[in-house]
């Protein structure tokens, strides 16, 4: 496509506002050109002002997940079960960092693969070890979240837990952090200017806060392996606080204590960290982007560009078994109904400077409810409300989240679906379709008792008896799509939920309840 020429004004008031702009950085916009700049919303209008300098754009990532089951030859016993996320950028990313997570996540995948074939060989030997053949006996885990993700950087932590037999099996957590410009992986060298400053800064403030929280579970030796951390780079990640130090399970103390996350607050760290790489302001225009929010930590906030000073906010749960989420922005507060825990919170700061707050929470045994909050200055409103969705698993953009819905239908347990966040501050999906993950797991293959009626290209049919079938999406409403792993085709289930006041849950297709179609449908829980 052609660009549009500009006119000689339209240079004029592009000099004028960068200037202008440049002019003020970190004491905020004047009204007069936050007006102008509002003004500026469409991609075209920005770049005939010369405003696409100023306005980065924001890569967009997403996590695809992978499950990979592995059963011994001859016995058909299920070794192994193994679930991992790959990831890359979608949208917004230059040539370079697109490339450089292509790569990082395909070498991931593969260092995946080789653990699980050096597993399978273990599993193989202690196969008779297990009676039943319907669970598998060895299992690993890598899955990944978003720490930050805007103009500067893609900070991302890997979550990954294995089990081999024993009490209980190994996990742990990592950080990755890329340059969202040159795609380059950023080391602590890489991010901080005055490096032996930062270091005696950091290690007297972890320390500190280890020992004010953790007390007496920490080992004796504890201090020694802060200090050292630094032998290996440390284990870090960028987050919407700060930089957050993670340690790993009988690294600080036993395993009962778990990992150990300690936030670094950019408030005390900035002294020491190049420019490059504080987080971004996060006000209107200029701060783009997405990052989880520690639970308990403050955040310092510019929430307008005429902002000359930053607004403090912070998200947390009141200590002990079951309490309200609270939202605290200076000294406006507001607070939930009461959850026994918080789940996963982002900000998410869109580039047409609105801010929010997105963040689950969990009644009891994964129910979960997503909330949507927008901050303004110094107020805090709900918008939204989504029962039974959850951040587990997704993904969170600027522009397009990825979230978890737990639904039940033909045995589906974890469904996703891409939203947005509309003008008036809710979570609008995508599609009317849940996608269903693809998995190789056999307990989510559904094998036919009788004929089945489904659609097929239009075209109403059955399945016969022996059919073996995935659920590969639904509307939670009235339809399922599933795939016939026999033929290869793809059809539709046409279905009714419930046959009265006193039965609204069970499934009906043809009048017959699901169940009576299957040998077994999987419990979701």
């Amino acid at each position: 496509m052609r660009k549009r020429q500009r006119t000689s004004s339209q240079r004029i008031l592009a000099l004028f506002l960068v200037g202008s702009m440049l002019a003020v950085t970190g004491c905020g916009f004047s009204k007069e050109e936050v007006e102008e700049v509002q003004e500026t919303q469409t991609e075209d209008e920005r770049e005939d002002a010369g405003l696409t300098e100023l306005f980065p754009e924001v890569p967009q990532i997403l996590f695809s997940p992978v499950t990979d089951d592995r059963f011994a030859p001859d016995s058909g016993q299920w070794l192994l079960h193994a679930e991992y996320d790959t990831v890359k950028v979608t949208d917004g990313g230059s040539q370079k960092v697109t490339e450089a997570v292509r790569q990082w996540s395909d070498k991931r995948a593969e260092e995946i693969q080789e653990l699980i074939e050096a597993y399978i060989l273990e599993a193989a030997e202690n196969e008779g070890m297990t009676e039943a053949d319907d669970y598998y006996r060895y299992s690993i885990f890598h899955e990944l979240q978003t720490a930050r993700v805007d103009e500067r950087v893609i900070s991302l932590i890997e979550m990954s837990s294995e089990y081999t037999g024993g009490a209980h099996g190994s996990y742990g957590s990592r950080g990755i952090t890329f340059d969202a410009q040159s795609g380059q992986i950023l080391d602590l060298s890489d991010i901080v200017a005055d490096e032996e400053g930062f270091q005696e800064y950091a290690e007297t403030d972890i320390i500190e806060t280890l020992s004010g929280t953790y007390a007496e579970e920490l080992f004796p030796e504890y201090e020694d392996v802060v200090r050292r951390m630094w032998d290996h780079g440390g284990n870090w990640c960028l987050d919407a606080a700060g930089i957050t130090f993670i340690f790993q399970p009988y690294e600080l103390g036993p395993y009962a204590m778990g990992e150990v996350f300690v936030t670094l607050p950019y408030a005390g760290v900035e002294p020491y960290l190049s420019d490059s790489y504080i987080l971004g302001r996060y006000h209107t225009h200029m701060g783009a982007g997405v990052a989880r929010i520690p639970s308990g930590e403050e955040l310092s906030l510019f929430l307008s560009a005429t902002d000359s000073q930053q607004e403090k906010f912070r998200l947390y749960v009141d200590e002990g078994e079951y309490g309200p989420v609270h939202l605290e922005l200076n000294h406006f507060s507001i607070e939930t109904d009461p959850f026994a825990r918080i789940g996963d919170a982002y900000l998410v700061c869109q580039r047409d400077g609105r801010v929010f707050v997105v963040f689950d929470a969990d009644y009891a045994s994964d129910d979960f409810v997503t909330f949507v909050f927008e901050l303004t200055e110094g107020t805090i409103e709900e918008c939204d409300r989504q029962e039974g969705l959850s951040l587990q698993g997704g993904v969170l953009n600027t522009d397009r989240l990825r979230l978890c819905m737990r639904l039940d239908v033909f045995g589906t347990y974890r469904s996703l679906m891409d939203y947005s966040i509309s003008q008036e501050g809710r979570l609008e999906a995508f599609s009317e379709w849940f996608e269903i993950p693809e998995t190789s797991d056999p307990w989510r293959l559904l094998t036919t008792v009788r004929e089945l009626p489904v659609w097929i290209e239009d075209e109403e049919t059955v399945l016969p008896a022996g059919s073996h079938i995935r659920i590969t999406a639904t509307d939670n409403s009235s339809a399922a799509r599933f795939t016939d792993k026999d033929t290869g085709r793809n059809g539709e289930i046409r279905y009714v939920r419930g046959n009265g006041e006193e039965d609204s849950w069970t499934i009906y297709v043809d009048e017959r309840a699901d169940y009576e179609y299957f040998e077994t449908i999987p419990y979701t829980g």
